[in-house]
């Protein structure tokens, strides 16, 4: 009885067989190269991050010692002189009582540190938008939080001329509390300085990690 036995054309299956060698071996360096590259834009991502959180950082401390000089407790009598110098040509000042005239000499010194770290104010406005993009709104808000205080100050600068005959003594208080750094007396808050605190605080919990690629 004649069989059915079939014939392996072994140079066929040989050719066949290569030929899925050679796709999965292309599969295989397309997975590697696809894996390569995602592996190449997350370094960049990271870095990015990193980049932008040294930024930040940089930029809060020098914001943060810009407060810090703007309410120094003293007022340098080079400081005085200056204002007093710059005041004496505005006619407005000139008609003012003795005692309004030293506290508004006293402003000035302040609107002049203010103007003097301008450029600090500025350097943390400009990371409010790269803030919220890769950090998020809780960034940007502590950001925002920071510069709000330069413009508190210039407000109690402000209110510290018009409280010149002192006749709200909580008022009198809660400006000069504004206008420096000393610590509060017992059952006192000083706000703006909370208020620096807790925001630095929060970009450094943020940002310090992002300073190590590792670790995000």
């Amino acid at each position: 009885m004649a069989g059915c036995i079939t014939v392996i054309d072994w140079v066929a299956t040989g050719a066949m067989m290569q030929g899925f060698g050679t796709i999965g071996g292309a599969i295989a360096v397309f997975w590697g190269a696809w894996r390569a590259t995602d592996a190449w834009k997350e370094q960049k991502r990271l870095e990015r991050r990193q980049e932008v959180a040294d930024r930040i950082l940089t930029a809060t401390y020098k914001a943060k010692s810009a407060l810090s000089y703007i309410r120094s407790f003293m007022l340098h009598g080079h400081e005085l002189a200056a204002a007093s110098e710059l005041l004496e040509k505005d006619e407005d000042y000139q008609l003012q009582l003795a005692a309004k005239q030293k506290r508004i000499v006293s402003a000035q010194v302040y609107y002049t540190r203010i103007a003097n770290t301008r450029k600090d104010q500025l350097a943390l406005e400009e990371c409010l938008p790269l803030a919220r993009a890769l950090f998020g709104e809780e960034i940007e808000k502590a950001a925002s939080d920071l510069l709000h205080q330069f413009w508190i100050v210039q407000v109690n600068a402000n209110s510290y001329v018009d409280d010149w005959n002192g006749n709200d003594q909580n008022f009198t208080k809660s400006i000069r509390r504004a206008l420096t750094e000393a610590d509060a007396t017992p059952g006192e808050a000083n706000e703006v300085s909370e208020k620096i605190a807790t925001a630095v605080a929060t970009i450094e919990r943020v940002c310090v990690p992002a300073l190590k690629l590792d670790s995000i």
